[in-house]
């Protein structure tokens, strides 16, 4: 099994700079894309520096260069080795100047020697699976919204404070305490089926596309560059005002296959998820019914009316998560 790799980071529409960072095997990039074949084991991550706090671009960035040296195997551990991360990250917040406290978050998938796949995350950058047309979150969101939803103290991310509403409970450099390095390993084997793949993403994108938007972008007749940056594209249409990354990766087995995931479909030209779908439109289409929960397979194959309507109902429901 080998695995094609793509993944691109911009500051977006507002940022002056950009605090996320990404990983793709041993090459780390703070600006642009970057796509790689590679066999396990390998590391892919992205890292968002923590607003609101000193030298979060540099915090990821450093969190992610101590990655990039790292020979992942299934013998290492990687809670001691992300612990000792954010203590070297510490330090030289307290040491450098304008650094104190710089934190950053971090979701990474880790395939060690024998495909074994695991989710690794501090903070609320996510990782999603995306597989034969569903998409389902594999981390869990570090933050204090969701700590207080869980706990039956709020119904609603809009009761909390503006200040609180995105802010994390755990994170990598933070000077008050060590982070919650949450480990997941991937159920299904990573791969078994033929329309397997794993996405991770920073909030900037996370915030402003709904996972029904994400399945579209994901399910287009375009390369997996195309279909990443559609959805990057998406977020900043969609009002995004953070950095944005998205990181993809994508099992295959030979040439052919590889040939067939990173032929480009679309070119000269951004693709944009909403033109896709407009432009798959069928003349003269009627309104259907609402479909159940347990038809949502098949919302993609009725008219696009139907599909705009049951995303837009969603991205409520999953900006309180």
């Amino acid at each position: 099994m080998y695995y094609y790799i793509f993944g691109i980071t911009d500051k977006g529409n507002y940022r002056e700079q950009n605090e996320d960072c990404i990983l793709i095997d041993h090459e780390v990039i703070n600006s642009g894309s970057y796509e790689s074949t590679v066999a396990a084991p390998f590391i892919a991550a992205v890292c968002d520096g923590v607003g609101g706090e000193n030298a979060g671009e540099v915090a990821s960035e450093l969190c992610l260069r101590h990655l990039s040296i790292l020979e992942y195997n299934s013998g290492v551990d990687m809670k001691r080795t992300l612990i000792d991360v954010h203590n070297k990250i510490k330090k030289q917040g307290v040491r450098a100047e304008n650094a104190a406290n710089m934190q950053t978050t971090l979701c990474c998938l880790a395939v060690d020697e024998e495909s074994r796949a695991m989710c690794i995350n501090v903070g609320d950058s996510r990782m999603y699976r995306y597989v034969n047309g569903t998409i389902r979150q594999i981390s869990v969101d570090q933050s204090y919204a969701r700590y207080m939803y869980e706990h039956g103290r709020i119904e609603d991310v809009s009761e909390l404070e503006p200040q609180y509403q995105n802010a994390i409970i755990s994170s990598i450099g933070s000077t008050l305490n060590e982070p919650d390095v949450a480990q997941t390993p991937l159920v299904a084997d990573f791969g078994k089926e033929p329309d397997d793949m794993i996405i991770i993403v920073s909030d900037g994108v996370s915030d402003y596309v709904s996972e029904e938007e994400m399945v579209v972008g994901l399910g287009l007749d375009l390369s997996v560059s195309e279909k990443l940056g559609a959805i990057m594209e998406l977020a900043l249409t969609n009002g995004g005002t953070d950095n944005v990354s998205v990181v993809g990766i994508k099992p295959y087995l030979d040439d052919h296959e590889l040939k067939t995931l990173t032929a480009k479909k679309a070119v000269e030209k951004t693709v944009s998820v909403q033109d896709m779908l407009e432009s798959q439109k069928p003349e003269n289409a009627e309104t259907v019914e609402e479909k159940k929960p347990d038809e949502q397979a098949k919302l993609f194959s009725d008219t696009v009316d139907e599909l705009m309507s049951q995303m837009n109902e969603s991205i409520d429901f999953l900006k309180q998560i």
